[in-house]
């Protein structure tokens, strides 16, 4: 088993683990079923930034290069070779030949500047979080096999950006749905294409046949071996569960921690374990209305938060294979970057009830506090039970009254987008990502609203500032210390709550082989996936 960690500013390696024996060769044939706990909003790359949407558009879409999670370095995918002016403000691609989208379209430079103009289209408030917004400028054709992407300023995390979000879409398929239309009949270039897409039960795609450009990090050439994959909407744990146990499914996500050592002791099931670089489940806190506006309340409720007794209740199962650690700060361990010295809120109650006192809320006859005749109440969003309830009940204990919204991933994405409903007030923000710039996506005042993540809807100049600093710092040494400053400050300023790694266990038939996730340990590559006979 690899973990991967940052210990003074050294990148050590990150690796998913998959807990499974060596493999006959594949077959070629059959259908795997993929069931998902959360349903995709929309498969478009240029558009979505949801997690179970790339789950599945992955599949579809191909970016320009890829990130091998084996050594970390950027190989050629739809791009052969690339190469960064002197200034970091322009990338050249080479092109590879014969590709051609699902549609027939050829994809060539022309399609490279369509994608990565729509994807920065302000029209289209693009929930690309990972993408290069407030950096690129434009695109130009040199010829039909090479692009050339202009920066406004140099950007450090580009490549990344590109191996991971920069999918390439069909711009025949977008002119013939339109720009809304698309995302419900995606065309791509990857190994399996659309089928179909009925609502709140499943999506379908079959093998493209015509396959024949994979990166070198995988592991054959020409299609894929499965013949269609079924992914499967199943929003309750016990379903999934039953689904993988009765062979109805071969693969779930979000393995449940209840069900995780009882499954992986029997042979017929494999754990897939990803540990997640990026921002661990943390909350972002409404920093623009009462009471989370105030600094004391959030630090408070920070302060106030056992994790490690949380960890141990919702996710204990996971701690024999290191998953699911309590999280103390904005980035996970195993993310460039990240200063253990910024987790600055580890359980201390009467620390956190001091400073509600100081802030003037006292207790109330009820154990909640009051102040100018309004409760502490505070309204938190999640997609899930178990952690929710947890926080709730010690929240209590320093006279904080939580109030639970729980609802799917795209129905709390919607309310965060109205920060004056104040549906919810904290809501979480995980985001795998395999370079820290992430935090921009979640904290810059540019990504305030207009389809941007600062569901924080913070506002700070100082903190924009060190944003700006370190996405253009290329010197690694330089770019740690600016991290460690952006850290420091969001935890001081509590503008998210740290609560655990949000690492990815998920559970497969003994009879799936070969099926890894890619180098942040969230997205499955189903290319070399096949199922034994």
């Amino acid at each position: 088993m690899s973990r991967a960690w940052v210990l003074c500013g050294v990148w050590l390696l990150a690796l998913s683990v998959s807990f499974t024996a060596a493999t006959a060769a594949p077959h070629e044939g059959g259908t795997l079923v993929y069931a998902l706990r959360d349903e995709p909003d929309r498969l478009d790359p240029n558009l979505s930034g949801l997690r179970p949407s790339q789950i599945v558009f992955f599949q579809i879409f191909d970016p320009l290069i890829v990130r091998d999670k084996r050594d970390q370095s950027f190989k050629p995918w739809l791009a052969t070779a690339w190469n960064v002016s002197p200034d970091g403000k322009v990338y050249t691609f080479t092109l590879r030949s014969g590709v051609k989208f699902q549609d027939g379209t050829a994809f060539d430079a022309a399609a490279v500047k369509f994608n990565f103009d729509r994807t920065h289209d302000p029209k289209l408030a693009s929930r690309c979080g990972g993408c290069a917004v407030g950096f690129y400028d434009h695109a130009a054709v040199v010829d039909a096999r090479t692009v050339k992407i202009y920066l406004k300023r140099p950007w450090a995390p580009f490549l990344d950006a590109v191996s991971l979000y920069y999918r390439m879409v069909s711009p025949t398929a977008v002119k013939r749905y339109g720009d809304q239309d698309f995302g419900r009949h995606p065309v791509g270039t990857g190994p399996f294409q659309f089928v179909e897409w009925v609502p709140n039960d499943h999506i379908t795609l079959e093998r493209y046949s015509a396959y024949g450009w994979p990166a070198p990090i995988l592991h054959h050439s020409g299609p894929a071996y499965l013949e269609r994959v079924t992914f499967r909407m199943l929003p309750e744990d016990g379903t999934r569960v039953a689904a993988l146990e009765n062979g109805e499914a071969q693969v779930i996500d979000n393995a449940p921690a209840q069900d995780f050592d009882r499954l992986t002791k029997s042979p017929r099931f494999k754990a897939l374990i990803g540990f997640v670089p990026g921002v661990p489940f943390d909350f972002a806190v409404n920093v623009t209305m009462p009471p989370t506006n105030e600094l004391a309340v959030r630090q408070a409720m920070s302060y106030g938060l056992d994790r490690p007794t949380i960890v141990k209740t919702v996710f204990g199962p996971f701690e024999k294979v290191g998953a699911f650690l309590p999280a103390y700060g904005l980035l996970t361990p195993y993310t460039y970057g990240y200063d253990k010295t910024a987790g600055l809120y580890h359980y201390d109650p009467a620390k956190a009830r001091a400073l509600l006192d100081r802030a003037g809320w006292k207790v109330g006859p009820d154990g909640i506090r009051q102040k100018d005749g309004r409760r502490l109440t505070i309204p938190i969003g999640s997609w899930e039970h178990g952690v929710p309830e947890i926080m709730q009940a010690q929240l209590k204990q320093i006279g904080i009254d939580v109030k639970l919204f729980i609802a799917t991933g795209a129905a709390i994405q919607t309310v965060n987008e109205n920060q004056r409903k104040a549906v919810t007030l904290m809501s979480p923000l995980p985001a795998p990502r395999s370079d820290p710039d992430i935090i921009s996506a979640f904290l810059h005042s540019r990504n305030v609203g207009g389809g941007g993540f600062n569901f924080s809807f913070v506002k700070d100049p100082a903190l924009d500032r060190l944003l700006d600093e370190q996405a253009v710092e290329v010197n690694s040494a330089k770019r740690v210390q600016i991290l460690s400053a952006v850290q420091h400050m969001v935890m001081e300023k509590a503008y998210m709550v740290a609560v655990y790694d949000w690492d990815n266990i998920s559970l497969k038939s003994a009879n799936v082989n070969d099926l890894e996730f890619d180098n942040i340990g969230f997205f499955p590559w189903l290319y070399d996936a096949s199922l034994a006979r």
